[in-house]
Protein backbone atom coordinates (compact mmCIF):
# COMPACT_ATOMS: atom_id res chain seq x y z
CA UNK A 1 0.00 0.00 0.00
CA UNK A 2 1.06 3.42 -0.29
CA UNK A 3 3.73 5.02 1.52
CA UNK A 4 3.64 8.93 3.19
CA UNK A 5 6.98 10.89 3.59
CA UNK A 6 4.96 13.28 6.59
CA UNK A 7 6.67 16.65 6.87
CA UNK A 8 6.00 19.35 8.73
CA UNK A 9 6.71 22.74 7.23
CA UNK A 10 9.48 24.80 7.85
CA UNK A 11 10.42 27.50 10.34
CA UNK A 12 8.17 30.61 10.14
CA UNK A 13 8.63 34.61 11.65
CA UNK A 14 5.66 32.85 14.10
CA UNK A 15 6.98 29.92 15.25
CA UNK A 16 10.83 31.93 15.77
CA UNK A 17 8.48 34.14 18.07
CA UNK A 18 6.23 31.89 20.19
CA UNK A 19 2.53 32.49 18.70
CA UNK A 20 0.28 30.30 17.77
CA UNK A 21 -0.59 30.11 14.10
CA UNK A 22 -3.47 27.90 13.57
CA UNK A 23 -4.66 28.40 10.33
CA UNK A 24 -3.44 32.08 10.58
CA UNK A 25 -0.88 32.83 7.87
CA UNK A 26 3.01 33.16 8.24
CA UNK A 27 5.80 33.15 6.54
CA UNK A 28 9.08 30.92 6.27
CA UNK A 29 12.18 32.87 8.06
CA UNK A 30 15.30 32.70 6.28
CA UNK A 31 15.92 29.31 8.37
CA UNK A 32 12.70 27.90 7.07
CA UNK A 33 13.60 28.27 4.03
CA UNK A 34 16.79 26.45 4.24
CA UNK A 35 15.18 23.63 5.97
CA UNK A 36 12.81 23.22 2.93
CA UNK A 37 15.62 23.47 1.29
CA UNK A 38 17.58 20.77 3.05
CA UNK A 39 14.23 18.29 3.24
CA UNK A 40 13.56 18.68 -0.11
CA UNK A 41 17.10 17.80 -1.01
CA UNK A 42 16.79 14.40 1.23
CA UNK A 43 13.78 13.39 -0.60
CA UNK A 44 15.00 14.07 -4.13
CA UNK A 45 16.69 10.56 -4.25
CA UNK A 46 13.37 9.00 -3.80
CA UNK A 47 10.78 8.41 -6.03
CA UNK A 48 7.46 10.24 -5.42
CA UNK A 49 4.43 9.82 -7.03
CA UNK A 50 2.42 12.78 -5.87
CA UNK A 51 2.88 15.93 -2.90
CA UNK A 52 -0.34 16.86 -0.61
CA UNK A 53 0.38 20.06 1.45
CA UNK A 54 -2.04 22.06 3.56
CA UNK A 55 -3.26 24.80 1.75
CA UNK A 56 -1.51 27.30 4.25
CA UNK A 57 1.37 29.44 2.99
CA UNK A 58 3.92 28.00 4.95
CA UNK A 59 3.11 24.36 4.23
CA UNK A 60 2.55 25.35 0.53
CA UNK A 61 6.04 27.01 0.29
CA UNK A 62 7.46 23.67 2.10
CA UNK A 63 5.50 21.54 -0.42
CA UNK A 64 7.38 23.48 -3.40
CA UNK A 65 10.58 23.19 -3.09
CA UNK A 66 10.07 19.12 -2.27
CA UNK A 67 7.59 19.01 -5.53
CA UNK A 68 9.79 21.05 -7.69
CA UNK A 69 12.65 18.27 -7.14
CA UNK A 70 10.41 16.09 -8.97
CA UNK A 71 8.65 18.35 -11.72
CA UNK A 72 4.94 17.71 -9.37
CA UNK A 73 2.63 19.97 -9.14
CA UNK A 74 1.52 20.61 -4.88
CA UNK A 75 -2.27 19.14 -4.41
CA UNK A 76 -3.73 21.22 -1.51
CA UNK A 77 -6.03 19.83 0.55
CA UNK A 78 -7.26 22.00 3.61
CA UNK A 79 -7.66 18.86 5.67
CA UNK A 80 -3.81 19.10 6.41
CA UNK A 81 -4.26 22.18 8.08
CA UNK A 82 -3.08 23.38 11.38
CA UNK A 83 -6.05 23.60 14.07
CA UNK A 84 -8.25 26.28 14.68
CA UNK A 85 -7.02 27.81 17.29
CA UNK A 86 -10.05 30.23 17.12
CA UNK A 87 -9.33 33.30 19.54
CA UNK A 88 -5.68 32.40 20.40
CA UNK A 89 -4.24 32.82 17.26
CA UNK A 90 -1.56 35.46 17.11
CA UNK A 91 -0.92 35.06 20.53
CA UNK A 92 2.01 33.72 22.80
CA UNK A 93 1.03 31.37 25.74
CA UNK A 94 2.40 34.12 28.39
CA UNK A 95 -0.45 35.96 27.00
CA UNK A 96 -3.14 33.31 26.87
CA UNK A 97 -2.45 32.41 30.58
CA UNK A 98 -3.32 36.16 31.73
CA UNK A 99 -6.51 36.21 29.31
CA UNK A 100 -7.95 32.88 29.53
CA UNK A 101 -6.09 31.39 32.51
CA UNK A 102 -8.67 28.09 33.82
CA UNK A 103 -9.14 27.33 29.70
CA UNK A 104 -5.56 27.20 28.81
CA UNK A 105 -5.14 25.18 32.20
CA UNK A 106 -7.38 22.69 31.26
CA UNK A 107 -6.65 22.46 27.99
CA UNK A 108 -2.68 21.77 28.82
CA UNK A 109 -4.20 18.41 31.07
CA UNK A 110 -7.32 17.54 29.07
CA UNK A 111 -6.38 18.29 25.28
CA UNK A 112 -9.40 15.83 23.97
CA UNK A 113 -11.98 17.65 26.56
CA UNK A 114 -10.96 21.19 26.08
CA UNK A 115 -10.40 23.12 22.75
CA UNK A 116 -8.74 26.97 22.56
CA UNK A 117 -11.98 29.30 22.97
CA UNK A 118 -13.88 29.50 19.23
CA UNK A 119 -11.34 27.11 17.93
CA UNK A 120 -11.49 23.65 17.06
CA UNK A 121 -10.52 20.34 19.47
CA UNK A 122 -7.92 18.00 18.47
CA UNK A 123 -10.17 15.43 17.68
CA UNK A 124 -12.27 17.72 14.84
CA UNK A 125 -8.58 17.98 13.34
CA UNK A 126 -7.91 14.07 13.70
CA UNK A 127 -11.13 13.57 11.69
CA UNK A 128 -10.75 15.26 8.86
CA UNK A 129 -7.01 14.22 8.57
CA UNK A 130 -8.78 10.66 9.16
CA UNK A 131 -10.83 11.19 6.07
CA UNK A 132 -7.60 12.30 3.74
CA UNK A 133 -5.70 9.25 4.76
CA UNK A 134 -8.55 6.89 4.34
CA UNK A 135 -8.58 8.97 0.42
CA UNK A 136 -4.67 7.82 0.10
CA UNK A 137 -4.86 4.16 1.50
CA UNK A 138 -6.96 3.69 -2.02
CA UNK A 139 -4.43 4.73 -4.14
CA UNK A 140 -2.25 2.53 -6.07
CA UNK A 141 -0.20 0.17 -3.34
CA UNK A 142 3.27 0.96 -5.13
CA UNK A 143 3.12 4.97 -4.60
CA UNK A 144 5.63 6.97 -2.37
CA UNK A 145 3.36 10.90 -1.17
CA UNK A 146 4.42 13.24 0.61
CA UNK A 147 1.87 15.53 2.60
CA UNK A 148 3.21 18.70 4.36
CA UNK A 149 1.21 19.45 6.97
CA UNK A 150 1.65 20.95 10.54
CA UNK A 151 2.57 20.03 13.72
CA UNK A 152 -1.48 19.09 14.95
CA UNK A 153 -2.09 17.94 11.81
CA UNK A 154 0.94 15.43 11.70
CA UNK A 155 0.66 14.34 15.24
CA UNK A 156 -2.93 13.62 14.43
CA UNK A 157 -1.80 11.45 11.15
CA UNK A 158 0.92 9.65 13.36
CA UNK A 159 -1.79 8.79 16.62
CA UNK A 160 -4.17 7.50 13.59
CA UNK A 161 -1.77 5.10 12.14
CA UNK A 162 -1.01 4.01 15.40
CA UNK A 163 -4.40 3.44 16.46
CA UNK A 164 -3.33 5.41 19.78
CA UNK A 165 -6.35 7.90 21.64
CA UNK A 166 -5.33 11.46 20.31
CA UNK A 167 -4.79 12.68 23.85
CA UNK A 168 -1.55 11.12 23.29
CA UNK A 169 -0.78 13.49 20.66
CA UNK A 170 1.61 15.49 22.43
CA UNK A 171 3.71 12.94 23.69
CA UNK A 172 4.61 12.66 19.60
CA UNK A 173 7.58 15.23 18.89
CA UNK A 174 7.19 16.75 15.87
CA UNK A 175 9.84 19.95 14.77
CA UNK A 176 10.21 21.86 11.67
CA UNK A 177 11.03 20.32 8.15
CA UNK A 178 11.29 16.85 10.24
CA UNK A 179 10.22 14.09 8.09
CA UNK A 180 8.09 10.97 9.67
CA UNK A 181 7.17 7.87 7.19
CA UNK A 182 4.07 6.38 7.76
CA UNK A 183 3.17 2.60 5.12
CA UNK A 184 -0.47 2.57 4.42
CA UNK A 185 -1.88 -1.65 4.84
CA UNK A 186 -5.38 -2.20 4.23
CA UNK A 187 -5.38 -3.74 7.78
CA UNK A 188 -3.22 -1.49 9.70
CA UNK A 189 -0.88 0.90 9.69
CA UNK A 190 3.33 0.66 10.29
CA UNK A 191 4.99 4.04 11.46
CA UNK A 192 8.84 3.72 10.24
CA UNK A 193 10.29 6.84 11.42
CA UNK A 194 8.91 9.80 13.73
CA UNK A 195 10.52 12.90 13.58
CA UNK A 196 13.99 12.86 11.88
CA UNK A 197 15.70 15.36 11.35
CA UNK A 198 19.44 14.07 9.84
CA UNK A 199 18.49 16.55 7.09
CA UNK A 200 18.52 19.58 8.75
CA UNK A 201 22.36 19.53 10.32
CA UNK A 202 23.42 22.75 9.34
CA UNK A 203 19.75 24.34 9.93
CA UNK A 204 18.07 22.72 13.05
CA UNK A 205 16.45 25.46 14.63
CA UNK A 206 13.65 24.49 17.89
CA UNK A 207 10.36 25.79 17.61
CA UNK A 208 9.22 27.24 20.55
CA UNK A 209 5.76 26.19 20.78
CA UNK A 210 6.66 22.25 20.30
CA UNK A 211 5.21 21.38 23.46
CA UNK A 212 1.76 22.08 21.85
Amino acid sequence: MPRLYAVRHGLTDWNALGRIQGHAQSHLTESGRRQAELIADRLSSERIDAVYSSDLTRAMDTARAIAGCHGLPVHADSRLREADYGDWEGRTMDELRVLYPEVVDRWMTEPVAVAPVNGESVEQVAARVSELLDELRARPEDEQIVVVGHGGSIRALLCLALSVPQGYSRRVRVDTASLSIVQLTPARSVVMSVNDRHHLVDADVVDTFIAF
